[in-house]
């Protein structure tokens, strides 16, 4: 017959144990995750960077654009523009740009380029680089997924953002079926 102190123990045991499983099947279910590029801790959306030569132009028009389809589709993932580098970065967007732009409802005027980091390439769930086949630095190792063939921004805007939107599509579709 136990005692009073055994079948304490004995729950004791029991408890441990099914507390020892929740942990392993969380810590399972997070590594899997995290394998899957997934893994976002911070409770912070996950960040696409859209980098072109400049920063001013097809970057930040891609950028916008996906950060409006996929506020639309609900979807926890946003974007940023960059530069290629410091060396490359426009200090400004252009003021026929901002125009156009304005009148798809993206106000981009106070807008101001900057090129892209380290930080921002590693911890990026995606980076995306548009029509500039020069080095990045500051990708190191990150996977880039590369656009080629987008129309010139400044010199046809409707058909630099039918391309860009094409792409844009095409990247949320994937990022939404995972």
């Amino acid at each position: 017959m136990r005692t009073a102190s055994s079948k304490q123990r004995v729950t004791l045991m029991k408890k441990i144990r099914i507390a020892l499983l929740v942990v392993s099947v969380a810590a399972a279910l997070v590594g899997r995750a995290a394998l899957a590029g997934e893994a976002n801790t911070s409770g912070q959306p996950s960040t696409v960077v859209f980098i072109c030569e400049h920063g001013s132009a097809k970057s930040l028009v891609a950028a916008n654009l996906f950060n409006r389809m996929a506020e639309q589709r609900g979807l926890s993932v946003r974007a940023v523009s960059r530069a290629a580098s410091a060396r490359t970065a426009d200090p400004k967007v252009p003021l026929k740009l901002a125009r156009i732009m304005a009148e798809d409802g993206f106000e981009v005027a106070a807008f101001q380029p900057q090129a892209v980091t380290a930080a921002e390439a590693a911890n990026a769930s995606r980076v995306v680089v548009i029509g500039y086949d020069g080095d990045v630095e500051a990708l190191g190792n990150a996977p880039v997924e590369r656009w080629s063939g987008v129309a010139p921004v400044g010199l046809d805007y409707a058909a630099a953002k039918r391309d860009i939107a094409a792409h844009v599509e095409s990247l949320l579709r994937s990022i939404a079926e995972r």
